[in-house]
């Protein structure tokens, strides 16, 4: 279950954790609304990954890039349990959108 950061009636922000369970990874998603829920006007996702990827891993998302490929920027997993609570927070912007 994600933890709530800060809860108002048009700003809402979850703090969501890695499948890792490490402190380390976690990723807030932010999402504002105006007009009583009537106007969208923001959403964010922030994540924050602590300490270093080793140097080999780092020099191989920059090839990947380099040559045209994919390349993976973080390494937070959403858990399961989570999903459900992370649409239920955006699938109103489809309603608005």
């Amino acid at each position: 279950m994600a933890d709530t950061l800060f809860k108002d009636s048009e700003l809402t922000t979850k703090r969501f954790s890695c499948a890792c369970y490490t402190s380390r990874h976690i990723l807030d998603l932010s999402v504002e609304y105006a007009d009583n829920g009537k106007r969208f006007v923001e959403c964010s996702f922030e994540f924050s990954i602590s300490g270093k990827a080793p140097f080999k891993y780092r020099l191989k998302q920059i090839w990947n890039l380099i040559c045209g490929r994919e390349g993976e920027m973080c390494d937070f997993i959403l858990r399961q349990e989570d999903a459900k609570e992370m649409v239920d927070m955006l699938e109103p912007l489809t309603r608005l959108v």
